[in-house]
């Protein structure tokens, strides 16, 4: 029964252990949340995530370059499509309204 006695004793030992570790733990954590609160831990935590995301895309346009660029480019003029289209339709005129001008001008 000693056998059974020392091992309980260490058992007992490694559990008061893990109690303080986890009590330890547990402290800091409800510290930190009660002073920063749940809002500025979930904004600190998605700053986290976005910071990696930002350093992930300089580090893909650091490889590629071009490619960066011209999908850049093409959203730009996908954005502006339509000032773009109303400019150059004032520049040369639409062809409706000059096939429809036409058809007047010869009644």
């Amino acid at each position: 029964m000693s056998r059974l006695v020392q091992q309980l004793i260490e058992d007992r030992g490694a559990r008061d252990a893990a109690k303080a570790t986890f009590d330890t733990r547990y402290g800091a954590l409800k510290a930190d949340f009660e002073s920063r609160g749940l809002a500025g831990r979930v904004l600190d935590e998605a700053a986290g995530h976005v910071a990696d995301m930002l350093d992930e895309a300089v580090a893909v346009v650091e490889e590629h370059p071009v490619a960066a660029g011209g999908t850049f480019t093409a959203l730009v003029l996908w954005f502006l499509r339509n000032p773009i289209m109303a400019g150059i339709e004032r520049l040369f005129g639409s062809g409706r309204h000059r096939n429809k001008e036409s058809d007047g001008e010869q009644d």
